[in-house]
């Protein structure tokens, strides 16, 4: 595929300063390059830069392989169209009167709209489910039905470049898919489409890549399941998440955990949560933001608990996907109980893939430091009533019951104040 937009080793900004440093790019007929990163960061300027409303310091944009100073304006807005973050209305036309604008770079100066210009007005408008609109004074309008106005415009105008400042983020659900959807398919059609997402989930599933802009510079760039990682994401946003693959959609999907800023160490208790199955995942970022030292025991790869503790740097006994608790890992758990200061026990199925951890966590933990969520019902007993034996004998012994995250948060707090760990 040929490039439509190139940023070739170029610096944008504004006079008297430089805001992006350096950006190479391109973007092809037939993509949607996503373009992410903290506010501030230079996103809307690497746009701006191709519609002139930026310097291009160093460097070079060009169009269809011609440098933008080669481009005078007319031209320049037959190629590019731009949806912008939020659209004026400050008078009154009509919204098909609005969306016929886009058509002056194709018109001459004094000529008016074709009856082939009104009908590919009134396409683009049902495209964009505005034609309801057609008569409606735009200055009447929500944000949101100006929003896929503005869409239509652009469309009318029949670009080769598409240009997206966080354009959906007026919209209703329905009209965000909607637009997002038909901005697919003209970058299917062969359109080159350059967007900016503040939306990660919405970046993943429409772009074909990512580029991250950060502190003046643009990088890395790459598939989505290459851009969109942990580490990216600390580092960029300051925000521990967990990255997976949406099951329905099958595209990337962020699911933040916590914000880097939001931990504060204050107790030197050690808690040790057993988990699996996706049970512990509230119980480990609940205790760590308490600022607790959580080790989260023994789990295997693939489990949202893993995903969630390797997010937050916990400390684990890592097994393979579907592995069963062998000696060597009941032993490692076992010597983590020994020293733990209260053993946290979620809400988790045992069967016999598990029954050893189980075992291994009551057998090393005091009674007194030991706290069960939810208790142990026969629905959660795979193992044969072996199981809710256990749990039974622990309990009777003064292990404590607890119904939720929050409940087992106060309990540890209790514990480790009186054991003289938590100041």
């Amino acid at each position: 595929m040929s490039a439509k937009l190139t940023y070739a080793a170029a610096t944008l900004g504004y006079p008297g300063v430089d805001v992006v440093r350096d950006a190479t790019l391109s973007v092809a007929a037939g993509e949607v390059v996503g373009l992410i990163g903290p506010n501030g960061a230079g996103k809307s300027t690497m746009l701006r830069a191709v519609t002139g409303s930026a310097r291009i310091t160093a460097g070079a944009v060009e169009l269809e392989s011609r440098s933008l100073a080669d481009i005078g304006p007319r031209d320049r807005a037959r190629l590019v169209g731009v949806v912008p973050q939020q659209v004026s209305a400050a008078f009154s036309f009509s919204a098909r009167e609005f969306v016929l604008m886009g058509r002056h770079p194709h018109l001459s100066r004094l000529q008016q709209p074709t009856d082939a210009d009104v009908a590919l007005a009134e396409e683009v408008m049902a495209q964009t489910d505005t034609a309801r609109l057609a008569d409606e004074g735009v200055d009447t309008l929500s944000g949101g039905d100006l929003q896929r106005l503005a869409l239509a415009q652009v469309l009318v105008q029949q670009p080769s470049v598409l240009l997206l400042d966080e354009a959906t983020s007026h919209l209703d659900l329905n009209h965000r898919l909607q637009v997002l959807d038909l901005v697919r398919e003209l970058a299917d059609g062969g359109m080159a489409v350059l967007a900016v997402f503040h939306d990660l989930d919405l970046a993943a599933r429409y772009s074909d890549r990512i580029a991250v802009v950060d502190g003046g510079t643009l990088g890395p760039v790459g598939s989505p399941h290459e851009v969109l990682t942990g580490p990216m994401l600390a580092r960029v946003f300051r925000v521990r998440a967990v990255v997976g693959i949406d099951p329905v959609i099958g595209s990337v999907s962020v699911t933040p955990v916590l914000r880097e800023e939001a931990v504060g160490r204050v107790c030197p208790g050690r808690v040790l949560v057993l988990g699996g199955s996706g049970a512990a995942a509230p119980l480990l970022r609940t205790l760590y933001l308490a600022g607790y030292d959580v080790h989260a025991g023994v789990l295997n790869r693939g489990d949202i608990d893993h995903a969630v503790a390797e997010a937050l740097g916990l400390p684990l006994i890592d097994l393979p996907a579907f592995a069963e608790v062998d000696d060597a890992a009941a032993a490692r758990l076992q010597a983590e109980a020994e020293v733990a200061d209260v053993v946290v026990v979620a809400e988790i199925p045992v069967g016999r893939a598990n029954l050893p951890a189980l075992r291994a966590v009551i057998d090393a933990a005091s009674a007194e430091s030991l706290v069960l969520v939810g208790g142990f019902g026969p629905e959660r007993d795979y193992a044969g009533g072996i199981a809710s034996q256990a749990v039974r004998d622990a309990i009777s012994a003064g292990a404590t019951v607890v119904r939720d995250a929050e409940a087992a948060l106060a309990c540890v707090a209790g514990i480790t104040r009186a054991a003289g760990t938590c100041r």
